[in-house]
């Protein structure tokens, strides 16, 4: 792999990763000013390193070169949107939708149809359009929409996973989703708290 290739590559990441966060901006803006409030708490953003693109293909079973990066690795860009409810995720969702820049690819609701772990968000993979030498170039990069208690519980499970070299009990599984269920009775409860604060004293 040409070193070469590989940073004309990465700056193809990075312009998309900027033109992502300026549309995610725009249109959080846009519907902050129509509504009179902001559905989002804050927005992460990341482009996956040479090594962990490397390590992704390898566990895939993938040949090791550019190609295979463009072609298999969805989410070498990323953004994560955290809101305060999941109303608020669903609004985000929409507004993205109808963003006339990004091209929708696909998309899995995690919120509804939670993974066996308990992990719950809102994945959107889109296409981003770049200019790089006079061209237009379409990107792939990958939205997760979650809950500020959706995004405490993965970030905690991903760390004791990472800590646990080994297979992970099921006894301790099991406690983990079910602070999974813990958590989304909890997003639950403030939706509705909301609603109602909302309905009466807005």
């Amino acid at each position: 792999m040409k070193k070469t290739d590989f940073e004309q590559l990465m700056l193809k990441y990075e312009f998309a990763k900027e033109t992502l966060l300026t549309e995610l901006d725009i249109l959080i803006k846009e519907y902050e000013f129509n509504n009179d409030r902001n559905p989002v708490d804050h927005v992460k953003s990341r482009i996956k390193t040479k090594e962990s693109a490397i390590g992704k293909l390898q566990r895939r079973g993938y040949e090791v070169n550019l190609d295979n990066i463009s072609k298999h690795i969805h989410d070498m860009v990323g953004a994560r949107i955290i809101c305060p409810f999941i109303s608020d995720v669903y609004e985000i969702v929409k507004i993205i939708k109808n963003s006339k820049l990004f091209k929708i690819q696909g998309e899995d609701n995690y919120i509804a149809n939670p993974k066996e772990s308990g992990y719950s968000s809102y994945h959107l993979n889109i296409l981003v359009p770049i200019h790089l030498n006079n061209t237009v170039d379409y990107i792939e990069a990958e939205i997760q929409i979650r809950t500020m208690a959706m995004d405490f519980w993965a970030s905690l499970d991903h760390k004791m996973r990472y800590k646990y070299k080994k297979d992970i009990p099921e006894s301790i599984k099991d406690q983990i989703h079910n602070v999974s269920v813990d958590v989304k009775k909890l997003d639950d409860k403030m939706d509705k708290i909301n609603d109602i604060i909302n309905e009466n004293y807005r």
